[in-house]
């Protein structure tokens, strides 16, 4: 082949999506089904959202996301402290059909796909799989946090948290509100979430990073609190029933400082193109998946090298995710006490947490940051 996409997850579909169809291209994924099942909150920001999160970014329409995608569109962010102070922020989600995004995305392209193949190994320039070898001239390895190809090429393991989510139904939130809460109870080092997908519906997870936790807690004790017993939460989930359920883990660290490796362009969780802090990794891996395609066409036209993909996601995603790496870290200084981050945040406005979920850095963080040693002894 000319290229092989390894991993059709949002990355590995929009670089297909992207790459010419003069190519001789395979998709390859270990699903049965792309797309399924869903591992993630399902949240995409509006296209006007995405021009202020990556204000270097060329094209937007790329977040021109089709109505038949969406199962809702929220309004507002409210992010709720352990002492039940929130924050109420203006910002644009597309709740997505994630599952259905893939799929169509990816069958779109025109290149082929073969599903139910895991990938074992990469070796000898060949993506081992379980009942044979696929060669490329190109790769894009977009085969999640997890990446057997990263691992076969030596490249640096991101630190991953865990996550747990349920579907529910039945759940009496606010529709038009994404629901974002912090409690070292229900979420030890990151955050618990409710996402209303309409009619009642809605995504309801929890990261969970067990260094951050007391003795004894569990992921699954964690979300079982956070739905049944958490006075800010259960009131919204007192009726909810389980509809289905799904672990998963999430890169929290800072990308590659390189994405490109001999042949191979990583891109997506592969390459921990997340924004840390939040644990947002759809619009990111969109941009890096059509990056890679626009490289690659351009590899095979002698219109640039491989190299050049590393210049254009810098541009694109470099600054945003390194600012996401920066809160996160600083985060984790205070997370191991509920009472410290809500009397840190209490001198917080709606101003700075706006600029802080659109992965800019505020004067006062700024401050926190450089007073932390002081912070952590006396507040």
């Amino acid at each position: 082949m000319d290229v092989a996409v390894a991993g059709v997850g949002i990355a590995g579909a929009f670089a297909l999506r992207g790459l010419s169809k003069s190519l001789e291209v395979v998709g390859i994924d270990k699903r049965e089904k792309l797309g399924y099942p869903v591992e993630c909150g399902e949240i995409i920001p509006t296209k006007k959202e995405m021009k202020a999160l990556l204000p270097n970014l060329d094209d937007c329409s790329l977040f021109d996301i089709p109505k038949r995608f969406e199962s809702n569109l929220t309004k507002q962010v409210h992010f709720v402290l352990p002492n039940g102070k929130t924050f109420e922020i203006d910002f644009e989600f597309h709740v997505v059909r994630r599952d259905e995004m893939i799929q169509t995305v990816a069958e779109e392209s025109g290149h082929k796909i073969m599903l139910k193949r895991r990938i074992k190994d990469f070796r000898d320039g060949k993506l081992i799989l379980e009942d044979g070898e696929i060669g490329a001239e190109v790769y894009v390895a977009s085969d999640g946090p997890n990446s057997k190809i990263a691992k076969a090429m030596g490249m640096p393991r991101p630190e991953i948290s865990p996550a747990k989510q349920y579907v529910m139904k039945g759940v009496e939130s606010d529709e038009d509100v994404v629901y974002m809460y912090i409690g070292k109870k229900i979420s030890p080092g990151a955050y618990a979430w409710i996402i209303p997908k309409g009619n009642g519906v809605a995504n309801v997870g929890i990261g969970f990073r067990p260094g951050y936790a007391d003795k004894g807690d569990t992921i699954v004790k964690a979300l079982d609190y956070f739905v049944r017993e958490y006075p800010y939460s259960s009131p919204f989930l007192k009726n909810a029933e389980i509809v289905s359920e799904i672990g998963a883990v999430v890169p929290v660290d800072r990308p590659l400082e390189s994405a490109v490796k001999m042949n191979v362009l990583f891109a997506g969780d592969a390459a921990s193109m997340v924004i840390s802090h939040t644990g947002g990794g759809i619009p990111t891996a969109m941009v890096a998946g059509n990056a890679a395609a626009r490289t690659i066409n351009g590899f095979f036209e002698g219109e640039n090298d491989l190299q050049f993909y590393d210049s254009l996601w810098k541009k694109y995603l470099y600054q945003p995710l390194m600012n996401a790496y920066f809160l996160k870290n600083l985060w984790d200084k205070f997370s191991d006490s509920d009472k410290r981050i809500s009397r840190i945040l209490s001198f917080a406005t709606n101003s700075d947490m706006e600029k802080i979920l659109r992965c800019r850095i505020p004067w006062k963080v700024r401050l926190i940051s450089h007073l932390t040693p002081i912070l952590q002894r006396v507040v």
